[in-house]
């Protein structure tokens, strides 16, 4: 295990899925090929940094081919905004009572234990990830689907808004992890983590290319087991007294960007569907917004509003119902292990459009998230 050198096998992967998309016998797995061969290219874009001119033909095969992507994806994308809409009460409640109940807690933002972040050797670094990947027990498939991916740094300049990504090939189940200006230090540990969280979440995949795709664009399941293997990381960091302080810096880091997404989902919920459909916030200017839901904030949300570049609803749902089904799921984790009822049936739901049955069925509720939350901030007493 260590990072890739070069990018051959990049190459490698991206030709051999040229060649599958020929020979692809269904609009559906011509979508979810499309997808992956679009994704590789940006993924070699950011791992030399250098431009590579491709166009739509080159990805899709056609023109005509690109254009039958978009219009799908687009499909996937207003089914599951409509959806959003549709639920917003109950996500307007779910978010807003986790929102209070946190209001108390949220002293810890202010701490921080380093301010020199320590670096390993790449030989530590990954006996400790290899470590990791043991302690959780997931048994030999696991251990044979991650023998084979592959793992890169990429610049993170390229791709400023991402600290890690996946592609994984839903024909062959090839898989390759990347992590933005990866070091030998806990935030990769946490980064990688979190990729290995979807690497293992693709090895429970069984479903057809239409499950696939569902799965993909609109599902509001998709990050729940990355968040998950991100928490079960920064545990086992300072339950070993590895990196300690770096390790509780990164789990204050991590709370405080999930508060914000919370934050943003919440916004969410307030607006109306001609506002979520036309999500860009270029659209309309940060005073508008404000001027729309300064009854259910203090002036501060003024500061949030201008810092973010956009209103991106699915963007937002699928990273805040991460976070929280994450803490609820990691709860049955540590009492059952992986092969608890929970993750189980959530794998066998995870192309279904958002309902709350799910969720209420397995406890995910305001309070139970507070409880998780609450026993994870003890992690910063040790």
């Amino acid at each position: 295990m260590q990072f890739g050198e070069d990018v051959e096998t990049l190459v490698e992967r991206l030709a051999d899925a040229t060649i599958l998309l020929k020979k692809a016998k269904s609009a559906d797995e011509r979508l979810a090929l499309g997808h992956y061969i679009w994704c590789m290219y940006d993924a070699l874009v950011a791992t030399i940094g250098v431009p590579l001119n491709y166009s739509d033909k080159d990805i899709f095969g056609s023109v005509k081919n690109g254009k039958k992507y978009d219009k799908k994806t687009m499909i996937f994308r207003d089914r599951a905004l409509k959806n959003f809409f549709e639920n917003r009460d109950y996500h307007k409640k779910m978010l807003g009572s986790i929102i209070n109940d946190l209001s108390g807690n949220l002293n810890f933002m202010e701490d921080q234990y380093t301010c020199m972040k320590e670096c390993l050797s790449k030989g530590e670094f990954f006996d400790i990830f290899s470590s990791f990947l043991k302690s959780l027990n997931l048994g030999k498939d696991f251990d044979k689907f991650i023998k084979n991916v592959g793992i890169y740094s990429f610049y993170g300049e390229v791709m400023p808004s991402a600290a890690g990504f996946i592609l994984f090939n839903p024909v062959d189940k090839s898989v390759d992890v990347f992590s933005s200006n990866a070091n030998y230090d806990v935030r990769t540990l946490s980064t990688l983590a979190h990729e290995f969280g979807h690497a293992y979440d693709y090895s429970k995949f069984d479903g057809d290319y239409i499950d696939f795709n569902k799965y993909l664009h609109r599902s509001f399941y998709t990050e729940v087991t990355s968040v998950l293997f991100e928490r079960l990381m920064i545990e086992y960091l300072i339950n070993n007294d590895i990196l300690i302080n770096d390790a509780k810096d990164e789990l204050i880091a991590k709370n405080s960007n999930h508060y914000w997404m919370l934050i943003g989902g919440y916004i969410d919920s307030l607006l109306d569907y001609d506002m979520l459909k036309k999500n860009q916030q270029d659209k309309y200017s940060s005073e508008y917004i404000y001027s729309l839901i300064k009854k259910n904030f203090n002036e501060d949300i003024k500061s949030f509003l201008e810092r973010i570049s956009t209103l991106n609803v699915i963007h937002n749902h699928i990273y805040t119902y991460g976070d929280i089904i994450s803490m609820i799921i990691k709860d049955n984790v540590d009492k059952y292990g992986f092969d608890n009822d929970m993750l189980l049936e959530m794998y066998d739901r995870r192309g279904e459009i958002f309902s709350p049955e799910f969720l209420d069925k397995n406890g995910v509720t305001p309070e139970n998230y507070i409880k998780g939350y609450q026993k994870e901030l003890k992690l910063l007493e040790k």
